[in-house]
């Protein structure tokens, strides 16, 4: 024996020993039937009995590879994944806050002219020095006390209207002369009723300013209406995209793990012939190379479904997931909208372009009463009043008040002006902008997402066309598969000829299951950018709001 075969015998030892073994000591697992994701339905039955096929080996490789024990995981539908992700992401109850902050806003403003009631009283001591008739200086003193009250009511067209009722009791004391020192003291009873109404002309005048703030308070609630559905409709896209990359990433190490135990069970077969001096040990160790390289293809799609778990709690919300998750679902076939469909709820529904209409009314609304604080002001007032007087009584007062006795009235205007007027064409200028780039974020807005759906459409038409194209490659490559396993038990094939075989049908399977999903996530990404998610979402909590 030559070194190079004793070379070779020494590798396969070392080779033998270093692996678990566990294909060689297992019989080699059933073939299940094909899922919907990776189903070739065109694919020929194997036959049992095919002559390429020994009795301790997989029986066929066409038949998709079986899932693997579903253990540590938790099985979570993509409807729980919605739920989910609508209840505990931060995001989403930022937005709802938002709106329902805007929403007291408009109260807020509703409720911006209340009647307003005032009421004083006091009491005023007042003493002053007075020159009597004999030359000499008196004191008279004077104690008043005083009740009042006010009705205050504003309007949105600027009016200003108040209600005033005052009433005074008197008393005084004169003193006739310093030498007799005889003081002569009385009181009176006074009432006065104010009627008073203020309206601007000019600065302030009318409801184009006064209900400026509850217009855009009820605009900005619509925004954050907008807002809110976006947000929620962006994390249930998220939240449904990551549900089905989890998927992608079970389905991928599916594939790998029957991979692997595809090529244990050819290694275990391959060690058999060898022991019947039907394959040289180099053949083997190209088995035990294989074995090798798929196992660190195992580990990688272990990883990546842990990594795709983990994100996936991050959309959900979860700060430290105490479980992983495994999709419980597989993914069926979406529809494909036409051009026509996405440009019509891209007009009618997309929460992104609510939210920027909602944007561009409030700065056309701002821009409309730019700069009135800076306008000249004009004010028509005038007021009506009722007074009566009584000495010694308070009723001769009320009598006097009552029966219009004594009326007073005024009538005027106030008027002010600044001495320029850059102030108010600086703010006139920086609300037209807002208004114009508002309108042109909207106008962007409306040609990024029309673009994008045309995008997604021809995204989701070469999914389809992959996947269809993966399946045709899948079924080439399992006959192939089977054509070289069938030269290679007749010694016409050699071992790196059949791997490259599995490995061809394992690339098909992966590309199947990629295409499937990309196919899914298209179709979400339309139904986010046309509206139709937080469509649904509103239909489904309509006490959202």
């Amino acid at each position: 024996m030559n070194d190079s075969v004793k070379s070779g015998l020494a590798l396969t030892l070392l080779a033998v020993t270093a692996l678990p073994g566990v294909a060689a000591a297992q019989p080699s697992p059933k073939s299940p039937p094909p899922d919907s994701a990776t189903a070739q339905p065109n694919s020929p039955p194997i036959q049992p009995n095919s002559p390429s096929i020994q009795p301790n080996s997989r029986p066929a490789a066409a038949a998709e590879a079986p899932s693997r024990p579903k253990s540590g995981g938790r099985a979570i539908s993509e409807d729980e994944v919605v739920a989910l992700a609508l209840r505990h992401n931060p995001d989403v109850e930022v937005a709802r806050l938002s709106e329902k902050q805007a929403a007291y806003g408009v109260e807020a403003e509703e409720a911006a002219y209340p009647f307003v009631f005032q009421a004083n009283a006091g009491y005023t001591r007042s003493a002053s020095p007075v020159v009597g008739g004999d030359d000499a200086v008196a004191v008279t003193t004077r104690d008043s006390i005083g009740l009042g009250s006010a009705l205050l009511k504003d309007f949105p067209t600027g009016t200003q209207v108040s209600l005033s009722v005052t009433g005074e009791r008197v008393t005084t004391t004169r003193p006739l002369s310093a030498s007799t020192n005889i003081d002569r003291s009385g009181t009176t009873y006074s009432l006065a009723s104010r009627l008073s109404v203020t309206q601007p002309l000019l600065r302030g005048a009318w409801s184009r300013v006064g209900e400026l703030g509850l217009r855009t308070a009820r605009l900005e609630r619509e925004s954050r209406t907008g807002a809110r559905e976006r947000v929620a409709s962006e994390i249930v896209r998220d939240s449904r995209i990551g549900y089905w990359e989890l998927w992608y990433a079970s389905r991928a190490l599916d594939i790998e793990i029957a991979a692997f135990e595809f090529a244990a069970a050819q290694r275990a077969e391959a060690e058999a012939r060898r022991a019947q001096g039907a394959l040289s040990p180099v053949d083997v160790l190209a088995f035990d190379t294989r074995l090798a390289t798929l196992k660190e293809e195992v580990t990688m799609s272990e990883l990546q479904e842990l990594q795709r778990s983990l994100e996936l709690s991050q959309i959900l919300g979860i700060e430290a997931p105490k479980e992983r998750f495994r999709a419980a679902e597989s993914p069926t076939e979406p529809p494909t909208p036409s051009q026509s469909e996405v440009e019509a709820k891209l007009l009618r529904q997309s929460p992104e372009l609510k939210e920027l209409e909602a944007r561009v009314a409030v700065a056309n609304a701002r821009a409309e009463v730019a700069g009135d604080a800076y306008r000249p002001r004009l004010d028509l007032e005038g007021y009506v009043e009722l007074r009566g007087l009584g000495n010694g009584s308070p009723a001769p007062a009320f009598g006097q008040v009552g029966t219009f006795n004594a009326v007073s009235a005024y009538a005027g205007v106030f008027f002010e002006t600044p001495l320029t007027g850059k102030r108010e064409s600086a703010e006139v200028s920086a609300a037209e902008l807002d208004a114009r780039i508002a309108k042109s974020q909207l106008d962007a807005a409306k040609a990024r997402i029309r673009i994008a759906a045309s995008r997604l459409i021809a995204q989701l038409d070469a999914a389809k066309a992959r996947r269809a194209a993966a399946r045709q490659t899948a079924d080439i490559a399992e006959r192939q598969l089977e054509a070289e396993r069938s030269r290679f038990s007749l010694g016409t094939s050699t071992p790196l000829q059949v791997q490259e075989a599995e490995d061809a049908v394992r690339r098909a399977r992966l590309r199947i299951a990629r295409a499937t999903v990309d196919l899914v996530e298209a179709a979400i990404e339309i139904e986010h950018a046309v509206g139709d998610l937080s469509a649904k979402l509103s239909a489904a909590e309509p006490n959202n709001k």
